[in-house]
């Protein structure tokens, strides 16, 4: 059984799991991007608290996190690794966030439905202008 590192499993993981980009990623971990490139290629150590962030932001199944961490290869153990299906697992949880926000936010969830009656031309540009405002905020 060939085994991996764990920096180079979480980067894996992040790239052809997530599909985020490291800036993406860095911001969710709240760190900076130096940061994480440091983890990703083994010249930080990943203090344990850290593994934990990873496990709880990239949406990692247990199991999965096991797997990293001990370093086994993907077809090492009988649970599905599939990527799609733990992309899958990631949308999904992150599906589960965004409706739980949705509900504490009454107001969002209202402007975002009237979007609904909106022409694609607006719509457009209506989003255009939130992921502006959410580039200039995220910086904060």
């Amino acid at each position: 059984m060939k085994t991996m590192d764990l920096h180079v499993e979480l980067k894996r993981y992040r790239n052809d799991i997530l599909e985020l980009s490291q800036r993406e990623a860095a911001l969710r971990l709240n760190i900076n991007q130096s940061t994480l490139s440091n983890y990703e290629n083994g010249t930080r150590d990943i203090p344990y608290k850290m593994l934990l962030t990873f496990k709880e932001v990239y949406k990692i199944p247990t199991y999965e996190m096991n797997r990293i961490m001990y370093g086994e290869e993907s077809s090492a153990s009988g649970q599905s690794h599939h990527p799609m299906i733990l992309r899958e697992s990631f949308e999904d949880e992150e599906y589960k966030e965004i409706l739980k926000i949705l509900q504490e936010h009454p107001k969002l969830k209202r402007t975002l439905a009237s979007l609904a009656y909106f022409t694609e031309k607006r719509k457009e540009k209506f989003i255009t202008h939130v992921n502006h405002l959410y580039q200039t905020l995220k910086e904060w």
